[in-house]
């Protein structure tokens, strides 16, 4: 019974991924979430190295990686009044990824410590609302039924998209390690 319940869940996430993928208007959406779940999962143990190596203190890292969870806390209300009040949830999305690219590239590109808290900071300003702006995309384009499937489906595609990041960076780090 387990076993037919699991395989009847994995068609369906395999038929929502498809749908997902095949029609335009949720591609692009659901592909951004995709990549930015899979690629935070590859980097995140390295952001710390990353981080000392621009000069941060122990502290510091810390209070990097915070101004993203307090940011995010703060604007993940202002997204979902954005959705509520103008129906404009992939625009939403459009914000969310931008914030998400944008701050990641001044991470990336930083000189100073500086840059790190500057670039946290816009992260933080899509960071947390990517995921909640998809899902009500999604969902503004499915049948009120299939609502909490679309939600299960995302959840588990991006459980697994984080697993295998999780995977393949502890394989990174160990060619990295063993040079």
């Amino acid at each position: 019974m387990v076993a037919a319940l699991f395989l009847t869940s994995l068609r369906d996430n395999g038929r929502l991924a498809a749908r997902f993928c095949s029609a335009p208007v949720l591609r692009l959406p659901v592909l951004l979430l995709w990549v930015a779940v899979f690629g935070g999962s590859l980097h995140a143990p390295c952001t710390t190295f990353f981080y000392l190596s621009v000069g941060a203190s122990q502290e510091q890292v810390g209070n990097i990686s915070a101004i993203i969870s307090v940011v995010s806390m703060l604007t993940v209300p202002l997204y979902g009044h954005f959705i509520d009040a103008t129906a404009g949830a992939l625009e939403a999305v459009a914000a969310a990824g931008f914030c998400c690219a944008l701050g990641c590239a001044v991470r990336a590109a930083a000189l100073s410590v500086a840059w790190l808290y500057a670039g946290s900071l816009v992260l933080g300003f899509g960071a947390a609302s990517l995921l909640p702006s998809v899902l009500s995309h999604l969902s503004s384009h499915c049948a009120p039924d299939e609502k909490p499937k679309v939600v299960a489906a995302v959840a588990f595609q991006t459980s697994l998209l984080r697993l295998d990041g999780q995977s393949r960076r502890g394989k990174m780090l160990n060619q990295y390690f063993d040079r």
